[in-house]
């Protein structure tokens, strides 16, 4: 969830339980207070009525004054009952339905006869009052909380405009290209702060790149020289006559030991490279169509040749990549099975559901997952490998985001490549 309607979601669950608690509780109040002046009222109705009783002659008199009152209602009785207020529910034959009263009954003598009066008092209007009350309440609740829902979101999207700004330009930055860092201007201090962070880390970053960038190419040019020296003077000295059983094992192994580093050394730069996206040339790409060509290249391999090969396109496989180090990437897979299949074992190279699937048969102990795809790690039956091969795999399928997965049936070893769609 964004840091803005994060915000605004506390801001408005705080404003909105506080109102739907003030609406009720105002209701309550409301009520209470209407019905304190009802019954005020009817109290200094009932008041008025005793006092003047005095100037009631006869029982007449009363008779005709309750019938010119409907809110006044009286009966002969004898039993004499202390004042009492309540609320009673009247028959409204007009709508069919009920309306409320409040009521006060008390006694009254008039002439030395014991009468109950009882004063209404209809509280409809006071109904109608609290919910119209209430009507506003709600339509109240609902504008201030799309105003202050409307409010924060125009504020706060003015307000953090630098910060998205400056995000957007962080993912489309490009650390290979450096093209200055577009910013947008903001007197609000942290904002500020943080656009100078962006261009400080920007601009360092391009230089350590630059500056590693520059020693990869320094490395892989001064290195290589003396290795292609010691290569050569190696094989003047398997030239040379007469030479030893004993002198020949030390220059075969001198020669073993070059090639091996040799190798070390191109893969470290290569690493180095991929790192650095230093392949940064795209096309589109068949894996299909590739996959033929990198075979043949394998089939001088003896390893390759006493193997028996299954090779099935189910699917082509388009993606857009550095043709370079996608044939890196099968080369490595199928280099991996050829050296670690068994005598005679099968090899089998498969494209479906845009997976890249390369097994082969082996021993029955699967490999470690967590360490397959480390930096120099290798098994103990490969001890001259380099241990990088499997790592540049993963490498060139972090910088494309494929997915690569191992797996283990006893007998069989299988590596999957996973590409997007």
């Amino acid at each position: 969830m964004r840091l803005l309607n994060k915000t605004i979601r506390s801001y408005l669950f705080y404003s909105f339980t506080i109102i739907l608690v003030a609406i009720p509780l105002f209701y309550v109040v409301v009520k209470k207070v209407l019905l304190h002046s009802v019954d005020r009222s009817l109290r200094v109705q009932m008041h008025d009525i005793r006092s003047n009783l005095p100037s009631i002659r006869s029982a007449d008199e009363i008779q005709i004054w309750s019938k010119m009152d409907k809110d006044i209602r009286l009966t002969e009785t004898n039993e004499e009952l202390p004042d009492r207020i309540y609320t009673i529910y009247h028959p409204n034959h007009r709508h069919h339905d009920e309306d409320p009263y409040r009521e006060l009954s008390g006694n009254i003598r008039v002439n030395g006869q014991l009468y109950t009066l009882i004063i209404s008092n209809s509280l409809v209007e006071n109904d109608d009052l609290l919910g119209s009350i209430l009507l506003v309440q709600f339509l109240l609740l609902i504008f201030l909380m799309g105003g202050m829902l409307w409010i924060n979101r125009s504020i706060s999207k003015r307000i953090w405009k630098p910060f998205y700004k400056g995000l957007d330009t962080m993912k489309k930055y490009e650390l290979v290209n450096h093209e200055p860092v577009q910013l947008e201007r903001t007197d609000i201090d942290e904002f500020a702060e943080l656009n100078r962070a962006i261009k400080q880390f920007t601009d360092r970053n391009h230089e350590i790149y630059t500056r590693q960038r520059e020693f990869t190419e320094n490395a892989a040019h001064e290195m290589q020289t003396p290795l292609a020296i010691f290569q050569g003077k190696i094989d003047l000295l398997m030239q040379t006559e007469p030479l030893s059983e004993e002198q020949a094992t030390l220059i075969g192994a001198l020669d073993a030991a070059n090639l091996r580093l040799s190798r070390l050394n191109k893969s470290l730069l290569l690493l180095t490279k991929i790192e650095n996206n230093q392949f940064s040339q795209t096309e589109q790409i068949e894996i299909a169509g590739l996959v033929p060509g990198i075979i043949e290249g394998f089939l001088a391999n003896s390893g390759f040749e006493k193997s028996k090969l299954d090779v099935l396109y189910e699917d082509t496989i388009a993606i857009n990549a550095n043709r370079t180090l996608i044939e890196m990437l099968i080369g490595n897979l199928l280099l991996n099975a050829i050296r670690h299949n068994v005598e005679g074992g099968r090899i089998k190279i498969e494209t479906v559901n845009r997976n890249l699937i390369v097994g082969n048969s082996g021993k029955d102990e699967a490999l470690d997952n967590d360490k397959i795809f480390h930096r120099f790690y290798k098994s103990a039956s490969q001890p001259s490998s380099t241990g990088l091969g499997l790592a540049i795999v993963k490498e060139i399928c972090g910088l494309y985001h494929y997915q690569i997965s191992y797996q283990f049936q006893p007998g069989w070893h299988q590596f999957t490549v996973s590409f997007p769609q």
